[in-house]
């Protein structure tokens, strides 16, 4: 995962893309009284027939983590039509990449600080992909990766039945200790909601409503500095095969964390990452 080229970027990248593979399955708790005191402050219900450039950055530049795509802006890869965002991976060579798929990023353009950012998405099934929905410190141009703080709020590396979640920052980047795997109450083919919310004291991770994880501020310096309590940016991009997949499915051929049956998969039937909407609270 990046926001662009450059050898610093490469590097957290890298060291991201393997980390959130660690962690035991564990059950999710439910959580009275959530909604007090927070107030919507933005969404994108992408209702639209296009990607709102108020909201998101195409981004295409992105080559990091052993991952075998090609980001694009075609509306083949990246589209919204019938109230989703659809990140879409296809088999076809592009710029000597086997897959082309699609990221966006609001970057410089939706940032936000303490806030609650949810998301609600339907995933593709099929070993070695991998969609995701995160955040980055918008200081990353001046501070480089890990000092930014980067807040993964779901990976999912092609299993139907978890999805990940991870901090990185100096002290806990990479293969980091703050990270763990949870299992919705249904596949994740089926529409979920997934969400963060971070305050000066903790993050608190959500899967429909209910919280999977907690780690404290306290916690988190244990390994290093704290680095969430500034503007951070969101990311959804759908990235297929690397690091984290090959550390998980430690597949090598045909593609790096991309076995012959994805291959197969997307050859036959593009696979797409939909986002019904996105919407960020902050506290009153």
């Amino acid at each position: 995962m990046a926001t662009s080229t450059g050898r610093t970027v490469a590097v957290w990248a890298l060291a991201a893309g393997l980390s959130a593979c660690a962690g035991a399955p564990k059950r999710a708790e439910a959580v009275a009284g959530r909604d007090a005191g927070w107030v919507q402050v933005w969404s994108d219900e992408f209702n639209g027939s296009e990607v709102d450039a108020s909201n998101w950055r195409i981004q295409t530049d992105v080559h990091v983590n052993n991952e075998q795509q090609q980001y694009t802006t075609s509306p083949d890869n990246v589209s919204v039509s019938g109230g989703t965002l659809k990140l879409t991976a296809r088999f076809e060579t592009a710029n000597g990449y086997p897959f082309t798929s699609g990221r966006v990023e609001s970057a410089g353009k939706r940032e936000f600080t303490h806030a609650r950012v949810e998301a609600r998405i339907k995933l593709p099934v099929g070993v070695g992909l991998w969609p995701a929905f995160w955040m980055l410190g918008a200081d990353i141009s001046k501070t480089g990766w890990p000092a930014c703080g980067e807040l993964d709020i779901m990976e999912n590396v092609g299993y139907g039945d978890w999805v990940s979640v991870a901090l990185h920052g100096p002290g806990y980047s990479g293969n980091t200790p703050i990270n763990g795997r949870f299992h919705p109450r249904t596949p994740v083919s089926d529409w979920h909601e997934y969400g963060v919310e971070t305050s000066p004291e903790a993050i608190h991770w959500y899967i429909d409503g209910e919280r999977v994880k907690t780690s404290t501020r306290e916690e988190v310096e244990r390994h290093g500095a704290w680095a969430y309590d500034k503007p951070l940016f969101i990311i959804f991009n759908f990235a297929v095969g690397g690091g984290y997949p090959e550390g998980v499915n430690k597949t090598k051929e045909p593609y790096f964390g991309v076995p012959r049956s994805t291959v197969d998969l997307v050859r036959n039937a593009p696979q797409t990452m939909e986002v019904d909407w996105v919407r960020v609270s902050e506290k009153r």
